[in-house]
């Protein structure tokens, strides 16, 4: 009889489940030796799952304590099946459940299966689909033969169809005492009913800058590129012509606080006036993924798709974050922009780095990304700053003094956010002390800003003594409007030097070598620049004058 009872129950799967009734009070075997029979399956239970539920408690256990906020999953929509040749077995009651552990515990559980038994122990997930591929169009909701619902990927074997068994009269069969064949079937159930824990999160676009806009952006040689394909696209949602599939998507990547967020602002506040009509949703890259995450836990795949993959414009800020995701996650942001893109709808993103510079992202995310424009911002160059600063005291009716707006763009020129908060730093300073802002002023409000050093010793009129010492030419001759080379020359450097060893501003170069406008001195240090770089005898001088000035200073 035993060997029959094996044969009969040669899947392990089957041998379960039959166990598992039979051990709950589900059916017995109706036959002479029914009694018999069911007392040896009590006894298989007991020999073959006392290990197994051992160890998941242990397993519960260890849950319980590392991580609590997780244990009611575990305890409540994960079972153990079976643990043998170094396999240990789980069943989930959710199929998000097998995405869930082969990404958070997985290995966890397996080293710690394996320190507790002593040998290497991998776990299994019965009927685990969580590597398989999910399809946009599941298939038929239902078979026509039975009406029943059937799912493409089946997460549990197929049920045997008891519907056509015909049911016998109690008096042709007889049933023996459940209480007289074992005490141990009146315990309880081997498994709690599933309760239903799951909780939701919301999630709301990230907020939009009404006043970051187009007019309000401050253009230059940094950012000219990505402005005017910003720009391009928004207005592709009035003028279809201007739609350029090379634009798709458009791709703007440069170090952080240089304006990519203003622009992405800017997009979606012009096609919002221009056409409310179109679906426009702006998001970071942490808002995305984190309701991706929640949407596969939670099973609620579908409508995710649906928020993201009907859109007319999609702008996600800071991609960089989707570095090192797992794939189940890149699997459903490469669908989500394929569908847009094939739908020629607009995707625009922005990173701190090229796409393929981004740490672990995947080939097929890199080549999307990459496949429409690249649009670079570099760090604002002085007369971009200047521009800000001016534009912010302009519209704020601010007086800012020009040596004051050269002090600033002279020494913070990395960043576009720095150089705001030096502004608002120096425009509070002089509300609390109640002084209006001068030079002297705007170095002491900003000293832990730009630090000051040991070299505000040496003054112009030193360095002026000293080029005009060095090239043998008399001061008055060189502060003067004559214009012969010998005299051009040690002009343009004394004002180099003066700009590059002070740090002093133009308008004061401008008023201590009695020029008539700031853009002369201007125009000298940029040449001397040029200088440097094609002429060896012009960086041999400078070296000399500006060893000699600073060990003066």
């Amino acid at each position: 009889m035993i060997k029959i009872v094996f044969l009969i129950f040669s899947d392990s799967f089957w041998l379960f489940f039959i166990c598992f009734l039979v051990y709950s009070q589900k059916i017995t075997f109706i036959h002479n030796d029914s009694q018999e029979i069911n007392s040896f399956l009590v006894n298989c239970i007991r020999m073959v799952f006392m290990d197994l539920f051992s160890l998941w408690e242990r397993v519960l256990s260890y849950i319980k304590e590392e991580n609590p906020q997780y244990y009611d999953k575990f305890y409540r929509q994960i079972y153990p099946v079976s643990f043998s040749g170094g396999t240990f077995t789980i069943m989930v009651t959710e199929p998000y459940l097998s995405v869930w552990i082969n990404a958070v515990y997985k290995d966890k559980l397996e080293r710690f299966l394996s320190d507790v038994s002593g040998s290497p122990v991998s776990l299994s997930i019965a009927g685990d689909t969580a590597k398989k591929e999910e399809t946009e169009n599941p298939g038929p909701l239902s078979s026509p033969e039975t009406g029943v619902r059937e799912k493409e990927d089946s997460f549990f074997p197929a049920v045997p169809d008891f519907s056509k068994l015909e049911a016998r009269e109690i008096s042709e069969v007889s049933l023996p005492s459940i209480h007289s064949i074992e005490p141990q079937v009146r315990q309880e159930s081997l498994f709690r009913p599933a309760v239903s824990t799951k909780e939701t999160r919301s999630f709301n676009p990230n907020p939009v800058n009404k006043n970051n806009t187009f007019d309000n952006f401050v253009r230059g040689n940094c950012n000219d590129m990505a402005f005017e394909a910003a720009l391009a696209v928004a207005k592709s949602a009035v003028e279809p012509d201007m739609a350029y599939s090379s634009y798709n998507p458009l791709f703007i990547y440069g170090p952080s606080g240089l304006g990519k967020t203003h622009l992405l602002h800017a997009i979606c506040n012009y096609v919002n006036a221009a056409r409310p009509d179109l679906s426009v949703l702006f998001v970071s890259s942490e808002t995305f993924t984190n309701e991706l995450i929640e949407a596969i836990q939670s099973g609620k795949n579908k409508s995710f798709r649906e928020k993201y993959r009907n859109l007319d414009y999609l702008l996600i800020d800071d991609i960089q974050f989707f570095g090192g995701k797992k794939s189940s996650s890149t699997t459903e942001i490469f669908n989500t922009f394929n569908t847009l893109f094939d739908n020629k709808k607009n995707i625009i993103l922005t990173s701190d780095r090229t796409p393929s510079d981004i740490e672990e992202l995947e080939d097929r995310l890199q080549t999307r990304f990459s496949s429409g424009l690249l649009a670079h911002i570099s760090p604002p160059d002085y007369e971009i700053c200047c521009a800000i600063l001016n534009k912010r005291a302009e519209k704020e009716k601010i007086n800012l003094p020009d040596d004051v707006v050269d002090y600033i763009a002279s020494h913070i020129n990395t960043s576009i956010r720095e150089l705001e908060g030096a502004y608002n730093k120096l425009i509070l300073f002089s509300r609390v002390r109640n002084i209006p802002i001068t030079f002297e002023m705007a170095r002491e409000a900003l000293a832990e800003v730009i630090p000051l050093d040991n070299r505000h010793r040496i003054t112009v009129p030193y360095i002026i003594d000293v080029v005009c010492d060095y090239y043998n030419v008399r001061k008055d001759k060189l502060l003067g409007n004559g214009r012969p080379k010998n005299i051009v020359v040690p002009r343009q450097i004394a004002m180099y030097l003066c700009r590059k060893i002070l740090n002093e501003s133009y308008p004061n170069l401008r008023d201590a070598f009695k020029r008539k406008d700031h853009s002369t001195v201007l125009y000298a240090c940029e040449r001397v620049e040029k200088d440097l770089q094609r002429d060896p005898s012009t960086v041999k001088t400078i070296e000399l004058l500006k060893n000699k000035i600073e060990r003066h200073g």
